[in-house]
C-alpha cells in the first residue's frame, strides 16, 4: 500500500500521529498529484485541503513497510476524520489517486481528499506546496507539538 501525503502527515512535522506511522512507512520521495490546494487555520494550527483539479499538488510518496498494520491505518483515518463505515459523514475521504514521482513514473496511492465544498476562510495555495507555504508564512501546521 502506498500513500501520498501533502500536508501535516509528511515526515518531519512535529505531529504525534505522523511520527508514529512513519516508523513503519518507507519514504519513496517527492511526488505530485493533480488537484487544487488550500489551507484552513484553526487554533491548533493550519491544515491543507486538497480538492479535485488540474494544478500540481506537491507532497511525498510513502510505502507501507513491514510492521504497518490495521492499527496504523486506523490511526491515519482517525487523524484525517475519515470513517470507512460512514464516508458521507467524514471530513476527508481516503481514496486512490495517481501520483507522479520525481522520475515521472506514475503510481497509485491512497490520499486524503477533502469531502465537501471549500470551507469559508480557506486560503488558496497557488503553488500547491503546503510545506513551503507554511514556511513562507511562518505558520504552525495543525497537530504540531512544541
Amino acid at each position: 500500500m502506498r500513500f501520498f501525503f501533502y500536508g501535516t502527515l509528511m515526515a518531519g512535522n512535529a505531529n504525534p500521529v505522523a511520527t508514529r506511522v512513519h516508523a513503519c512507512l518507507r519514504d519513496e520521495g517527492p511526488a505530485t498529484a493533480r488537484g487544487t490546494l488550500h489551507a484552513l487555520g484553526e487554533p491548533e494550527g493550519w491544515y491543507p485541503i486538497m480538492l479535485a483539479g488540474a494544478a500540481p499538488v506537491h507532497g511525498r510518496l510513502y510505502a507501507a513497510a513491514p510492521g504497518f498494520g490495521e492499527a496504523d491505518l486506523a490511526a491515519l483515518d482517525a487523524y484525517e476524520d475519515f470513517d470507512p463505515a460512514n464516508p458521507a459523514g467524514s471530513l476527508y475521504l481516503r481514496t486512490t489517486i495517481v501520483v507522479a514521482d520525481a522520475q515521472g513514473a506514475f503510481h497509485q496511492a491512497q490520499a486524503y481528499v477533502f469531502n465537501g465544498p471549500l470551507p469559508p476562510g480557506a486560503l488558496a495555495i497557488p503553488d500547491g506546496d503546503f510545506a513551503a507555504w507554511i514556511a513562507r508564512e511562518g505558520l504552525r501546521p495543525y497537530g504540531a507539538v512544541s
